[in-house]
């Protein structure tokens, strides 16, 4: 193989493990964006789901039976 067909084929070569690797790294934001969505959803749920405790309470307990 002659240097001009050496260097188009590495030249291919690297063009393709970059392209490899930004679609990895696209894939990973993506996935990065979806987990941060869905956390953000459950406490968004959670904080509307119950009203918050009234003042004082927990502060003492009643041992009577």
């Amino acid at each position: 193989m002659d240097t001009l067909a050496a260097t188009a084929v590495q030249m291919l070569g690297s063009s393709q493990n970059q392209q490899i690797g930004i679609a990895v790294a696209t894939q990973q934001l993506a996935a990065d964006k979806a987990v941060a969505g869905l956390v953000a959803d459950s406490a968004q749920s959670a904080a509307s789901a119950s009203p918050p405790a009234p003042p004082g309470q927990g502060l003492s307990v009643d041992l009577r039976v």
